[in-house]
Formats: structure tokens, sequence, C-alpha cells
């Protein structure tokens, strides 16, 4: 049963414990890395300006050493590990965590180790490895218990580490805290929500981020249950449910095309946060049982730019923001503009419109969920009958290339109404 914050941990709480701990201690590590390997190209590293980061460093490394009698970390591209625990970073950090790689990379370092407690002298020694705009193979640190790692042997390790097969006992525990954050997601939405129609100052969106990083990090081995945890129905709670049911499909689909693990991020966010503009509809109207009137409808259609204004007033005006407002604009877009042709079959002129993948990602997502969803003027469809719907009698609102991706995502063979040379559809 899971507890006032949604976690359900139960007999895990000391594992799940000791991994906070770890994440806790290497995020420290990467972010003061960063900041001192960046301002040692300005300060010589024995500045006092560096004194306590080089501390707060010291410390936490020297923490992870008396827990385990060690520290490795290993590092490229996005992807850190320390001593074989792959951190978590909120997607805001992700470019610092690119900055440190690429200083790295140039030096041919993947990372590094220590057996024993380290000093501040080391750090300072270590620090010196990287000043000036010196680039190449750096040859032994001479920074005492400090031992660099070569790049290609880092990335050997992080292959085996990220390709790993998991035991029956670690995959349970993986099921486990998926739905763990699963529950929290849903827990975050109906409080932020709740906060929002009361007029409280919103939830922190960096909440948000930690637990749709969680969803990334566990989309590559989990997808079966992703899929199988958003027919959960929400009721009353519909909303809530239906956004973070919105952010899972959208992390596997994008997955599936390809999508690196920032911009799955940054989909998951635009994905559960597509929906907040409804915040100020009354329930009589989304619970309505009949036919929306002219009114209620108008308001419903206000969705994109309600939740445009929401996502704006709460983050401001940055790169973020404004992919989640394009995303939720896009995704209302009808793909194509339906008509009959000269046979009397429905035919699709294409509008003269590009729209980007996120809202495309969007409108099938966001459809198939609320399809396979139950509301109080409907039963819930099956999979396939909303399928159906969605490639036959409303095939005009997605792109039908994504639409035959997400039917295999599904595991549902593409229906024969679509066409596999897509021979129904005209583009001009």
């Amino acid at each position: 049963m899971l507890d006032e914050e949604g976690t359900g941990l139960g007999a895990d709480e000391g594992r799940n414990r000791k991994d906070a701990k770890v994440q806790s201690s290497g995020r420290t590590i990467v972010s003061t890395l960063y900041m001192l390997i960046r301002n040692v190209k300005i300060h010589s590293p024995d500045n006092k300006v560096f004194l306590k980061p080089i501390e707060t460093l010291r410390a936490e490394v020297n923490n992870v050493v008396a827990t385990d009698g060690k520290l490795n970390l290993h590092a490229s591209g996005t992807s850190v590990f320390i001593n074989n625990t792959m951190l978590k970073f909120d997607f805001s950090a992700l470019e610092n965590v690119t900055f440190l790689t690429k200083e790295f990379e140039a030096r041919d370092v993947g990372g590094f180790s220590t057996q024993r407690p380290i000093t501040s002298q080391e750090i300072q020694d270590f620090l010196g490895l990287f000043t000036g705009e010196a680039r190449g193979p750096l040859k032994d640190s001479g920074a005492g218990a400090i031992k660099l790692e070569k790049l290609a042997h880092v990335k050997e390790i992080i292959d085996k580490l990220q390709q790993q097969e998991f035991d029956p006992n670690q995959q349970v525990d993986r099921k486990k805290y998926l739905m763990t954050v699963y529950a929290r997601s849903v827990f975050f939405m109906r409080k932020y929500f709740e906060y929002a129609r009361k007029g409280k100052p919103s939830l922190p969106f960096s909440k948000a981020g930690r637990l749709v990083q969680d969803l990334v990090d566990l989309c590559a081995d989990q997808r079966t249950h992703f899929l199988g945890l958003t027919t959960t129905q929400g009721g009353k709670d519909y909303l809530s449910f239906h956004s973070v049911n919105c952010a899972l499909l959208s992390v596997v689909f994008g997955s599936e095309l390809g999508l690196d693990r920032r911009q799955l991020h940054e989909l998951g966010m635009a994905a559960l946060f597509s929906q907040i503009g409804l915040v100020g509809v009354p329930n009589k109207v989304l619970q309505k049982p009949g036919s929306l009137t002219q009114e209620e409808r108008e308001l419903i259609d206000l969705l994109p730019i309600k939740t445009a204004k929401r996502i704006l007033m709460t983050r401001g005006l940055d790169k973020s923001s404004m992919n989640r407002v394009v995303a939720t604009f896009e995704s209302k877009v009808d793909y194509a503009v339906p008509r009959k042709g000269p046979d009397g079959e429905m035919e699709l002129v294409m509008p003269k419109v590009n729209l980007g993948i996120f809202g495309k990602i969007l409108a099938i997502v966001e459809t198939y969920d609320a399809l396979t969803s139950a509301r109080p003027y409907r039963e819930a469809y099956g999979p396939e009958i909303a399928l159906a719907l969605m490639s036959g009698d409303i095939k005009y609102k997605f792109d039908p290339a994504l639409l035959r991706v997400f039917m295999k995502v599904m595991a549902i063979q593409p229906i024969k109404i679509m066409g596999d040379d897509g021979g129904k559809l005209r583009f001009s």
C-alpha cells in the first residue's frame, strides 16, 4: 500500500536509502567538478576562490571511499557511473555533465579512481591538468591517490554496465521501483492540479524533472511494464493519471524512434504538462456525461492557450518552456485535411505546415490514452478499437508513418485501412 508520498517502499527502504546516498554524493561530486574545471581556466587551482568547493569535493569523495572502500568515476557523454551505479540527473544538469565529459574526452580521460581518502592538495594537482587550452592525452596525473583512466577503457566499462543483464531479483526490484516512480508521478500531478485550482504557488518543475528522468532511465529494460501501467484508471482523478500515462507512452514511443536521453526527458516533460490548461475548466464540464454545449466546447478548445500561459507563468521564457508550448499547440493541429477523392474514397491533403516531432507524438499518445480510458460519457475502448478509430475515422489528425510505428510499439499490426504503401494518402 502506498504511503502519503506515494512511495510504497516497505522492505526496500534500506536499499533505497543507500542508493539515494550514492546518488546525492555522486551528483555533488559531478556538479563541483564541473564548476572547478570550468573556472580553473581563469584562476590558478590554489586560488582562495577554490578553497570551499575543493573541500566540498574532498568530503564527498572521501564519504564514498569510507562507505565502499573505493571511488571509481566513469563518464562518457551524459552517462556517469560512481562505483558501477548510474547517476540520475535533472534535465537542467545534463548540459553541465556534457561539458565535464567533453573536457575529459579532450584529454583522453574517461574518469578517475582512488582507493584511499584524498587530500585538498591532490585535488589541486588534479585540477592543474585542466588549466589553459592544453589538449591531448595526459600522462600520469601526479595527483597521488587520484588515478586517471583512459577513455577507451572507460567506454568499454560503461557499455558493459549499460548492456548488463539484470538477474531476476534485480528485475523485480526495477519493476517495484517503476511502480514507485509512477505512483510518485501521479501524486505529484494530483498535488499540482490541486494547488493550481486553489491558486496556491505552483509546485517546482524540478521535482517533476527528476521523476521524468527516472522514467527515461527505466524505459530501456522495463518497456512492457511501462505499457502495462498505462492501463491504470484514475476515475475522477483522470487528469493526473492521463498526464502521467501520456508521459510514459511518449518516453517509450520516443525511445523506439531513436531519441536520445535528453530529448526523451524534454518530450516526457512536455507530455506531463500538456494538460495543465484544463485546470480552470469546471469538473462538471470535464465529467459531463452528455454532449457539451457550444460554450463548454469553447472552454475545452482553449486548452493550448491556457497551458502555454501556465507554463510561461511558472517557468518564464526559456528554451524548455518554448519546446513545451510549441509541442502543446502542435499536438492540437490536424496533420492533414480530409476530403473525398474522385472515386469517393477518403484521401488526405497535407496542409503546408511543418509540425515538430514532439507535437506529432503528443497528438498520438494523448488520443490513444483518452480513448482507452473510461469517461463518464462512455466505456473505455480496447487498444485494437482505439487504434482502428485512429487509423480510420480520425486518421487525418496523425502522421501516418508515426502511427504505424506506434502500433508496432503497442504490439498491434498496422490496420489494413492505412495501406502499406500509403496509396490512399496524397501530399500537396
